[in-house]
């Protein structure tokens, strides 16, 4: 019992000091909040121009995304089609030189003309065949142009939004 006697007022001085002490230290200060500046009406109107007119900015440069966006994946598709228009075309000439090189190379007359009848259409088919690789590879030359176009106007329309986003973020500061 003794002990509890001694401890505790011990104790109750130990907190009646901390008390006062917490009680005389200095307060802490309150944060400060940072107030925009008070903005005259001209000034909120000149701000909201220049935010319209960073959204139109912004607007462009989507446009231009969405619309090289559209003219790559034609050109891939342009591309697509005359990779099959070349695989076709070398086919049929490839099926018309095989069948001209297993002709048989002594004829009778009528087989002459029926030769020559086979051989005008195979031809024909040769030629298609090459028609057909040409205008393949017209396609390719078309479509890799509009992936490029459609590739340019994309840069430009990122950096066009980014530009935008980077000034209105500044405007916020």
């Amino acid at each position: 019992m003794k002990n509890k006697i001694i401890i505790h007022p011990t104790l109750s001085l130990a907190s009646l000091a901390l008390i006062l002490s917490g009680c005389a230290s200095e307060p802490v200060p309150a944060p400060v909040a940072v107030q925009a500046p008070i903005l005259s009406g001209e000034q909120m109107i000149n701000e909201s121009q220049r935010l319209a007119s960073l959204g139109d900015r912004w607007k462009k440069g989507k446009d231009l995304v969405d619309r090289g966006t559209t003219l790559v994946r034609d050109g891939k598709n342009k591309i697509d089609e005359s990779n099959r228009m070349i695989q076709e075309g070398k086919q049929i000439q490839n099926e018309s030189e095989a069948t001209m090189q297993a002709s048989a190379p002594v004829l009778s007359g009528e087989q002459m003309i029926s030769e020559s009848q086979r051989l005008a259409t195979l031809g024909d088919r040769w030629k298609k065949g090459k028609e057909l690789i040409d205008r393949g590879t017209t396609l390719t030359r078309e479509g890799q142009n509009k992936i490029d176009e459609g590739n340019r106007m994309i840069q430009e329309g990122m950096q066009i939004q980014h530009e935008s986003e980077e000034s209105s973020s500044a405007l916020k500061k």
